[in-house]
């Protein structure tokens, strides 16, 4: 059975012993999905990678387009939590915003395929999972906004609206995912630490 090289592990609390059957057709999918696209796989091909029946699949996902939408939605729920953890522990307004920007670009590139499956696949979604996906993403999006604004609102950040630097500040961590490779010239952390220093300088922050 081809090997299973995903990033699932990284995106949620491994289940005890060995894999359910249901984690082993979401870490086919995941590897599938993110290297061949939704269109492409097939039902059978993530059975198999996932050393299953053919019909194994439907007896945890009524559809692949199912498959695709968990696979989504927990990606983009672990997005909102991680960003709401991530600015937790801190009160002045650059460290909350280093912190998410960090932490934000390290997820997507520990996860790299599950982010550009959410990315770039979701579009495959049905029209309800795509507004289930919507909601979880605007979620972030105002998260990210009231924390640029906060600092604003402190005299910190010397730009007149936050919502085009939250544009930026999106775009520079997710775009992480089409490119990021484990054998490229940066590791997660190190990615997280200049996406950081890079926001903070559009920010106008002081000492950046």
């Amino acid at each position: 059975m081809t090997e299973l090289r995903d990033d699932v592990s990284a995106t949620e609390e491994p289940s005890p012993g060995p894999p359910t059957s249901e984690e082993r057709l979401l870490r086919a999918a995941t590897t599938l999905f993110s290297d061949k696209g939704f269109e492409a796989t097939r039902t059978r091909d993530i059975s198999t990678m996932a050393g299953m029946s053919p019909s194994a699949m439907y007896v945890h996902f009524p559809s692949k387009e199912d498959l695709l939408f968990q696979l989504v939605r927990r990606s983009n729920e672990r997005a909102l939590a991680l960003v709401l953890e991530a600015v937790a522990p801190f009160t002045d307004p650059i460290d909350r915003v280093r912190a998410l920007v960090r932490e934000f670009s390290i997820m997507h590139a520990r996860n790299f395929r599950r982010a550009r499956i959410a990315q770039y696949e979701s579009r495959h979604l049905a029209p309800d999972h795509r507004e289930v996906v919507a909601e979880t993403r605007l979620q972030i999006r105002v998260a990210a906004i009231r924390e640029v604004q906060n600092g604003i609102d402190q005299g910190v950040f010397l730009i007149p609206d936050p919502r085009v630097a939250v544009l930026a500040i999106m775009s520079l961590a997710v775009d992480i995912c089409r490119w990021y490779s484990p054998d490229g010239e940066f590791t997660p952390e190190e990615l997280g630490d200049i996406n950081a220093d890079l926001v903070l300088r559009i920010l106008h922050a002081p000492g950046y």
